[in-house]
């Protein structure tokens, strides 16, 4: 990471921190939860933008990058949802803040807010790859997109004003940390034979699943979720970097639309596939998003090798 981008991540965090400090000493925590409260249609542009943070949102994100920009980036953008994803609920877990009485429909704890921080996670990574490609307009859209979600969630009223403050003081922690960690650990692993990478793409994601369920025995949130993805975007993208090495940016617009229409149906099909079963056991979960991880990142990749091009 630059100085100058370094420092701009940091003089927004900063800006976020105060803003967000002065209006809790202000006594403002709850006071714009019960301005919007019970206005319908706040609520309904909102909650439309709120949901752009639920995982099916998400993993087209994902599936959209891999197909028609750059596979590698859309394993990034995974990793960097999913592993925010299990620092928010370990988090979560550990402050066990309850939700603001405005809330009327989601469970769990509040502080910090999920989607606030897996906002910056996500949309921030876009930022920070729009800024490095010169793309100014991408690069604030994604900017005011993260502002968005966090100010959607305080309006439908499911968090208050310190849950989203939190969720981007969080939020811009792992941001930071992974745009920093992550060129090193790829370059690290490198170095590395294909079978231990494989090895590692497994015993990680179950030492995660396995820490948070011995700290946490009794928790409510869904390990499984993130830490299968993990696998399954890990040995995914191993696979086909090894074996298919599928390049979006060699094709053509005509045929980067055809891949990302025949894409984005074959990844809705997978997940509304594997959700015909619903279940809240963990195993499940690890197993329904490991599954739905791996074959985005390597079975359509392979299908759309097999394509006949004109």
């Amino acid at each position: 990471m630059s100085k100058k981008i370094l420092l701009i991540i940091l003089i927004i965090a900063a800006v976020n921190f105060v803003v967000g400090g002065i209006l809790l000493l202000l006594g403002l925590n709850l006071y714009f939860n019960e301005l919007f409260y019970g206005n319908s249609i706040t609520f309904a542009i909102f909650r439309a933008i709120s949901y752009i943070g639920e995982d099916i949102v998400q993993i087209l994100l994902l599936a959209v990058i891999a197909f028609v920009y750059d596979v590698k980036f859309g394993r990034n953008v995974g990793f960097s949802l999913l592993g925010s994803y299990y620092f928010t609920r370990i988090l979560k877990d550990s402050f066990q803040d309850p939700r603001p009485w405005t809330n009327t429909y989601e469970t769990g704890f509040g502080f910090p807010s999920g989607h606030s921080q897996q906002g910056v996670a996500v949309w921030g990574l876009m930022s920070y790859e729009s800024y490095k490609k010169e793309n100014k307009i991408l690069q604030w859209v994604f900017m005011i997109l993260i502002y968005l979600i966090g100010i959607s969630r305080i309006v439908v009223g499911v968090h208050d004003l310190e849950d989203v403050w939190g969720g981007f003081f969080y939020g811009t922690l792992f941001l930071i940390l992974f745009i920093c960690l992550e060129p090193l650990i790829s370059e690290k692993a490198k170095s590395l034979n294909f079978l231990t990478k494989v090895i590692l793409a497994i015993i990680i994601p179950i030492a995660m699943l396995t820490i948070a369920l011995i700290i946490f025995p009794t928790t409510t949130y869904d390990y499984g979720l993130c830490c299968g993805g993990l696998m399954g975007l890990s040995l995914g993208y191993l696979i086909e970097n090894e074996k298919i090495h599928y390049d979006p940016k060699a094709l053509n617009y005509k045929q980067k639309l055809l891949n990302l229409v025949i894409g984005v149906v074959l990844t809705m099909v997978f997940y509304f596939a594997l959700s015909l079963y619903s279940s809240d056991f963990f195993v499940w979960r690890f197993t329904k998003y490991f599954i739905l991880g791996f074959l985005v990142i390597t079975l359509v990749p392979w299908i759309f090798t097999k394509i006949k091009r004109d």
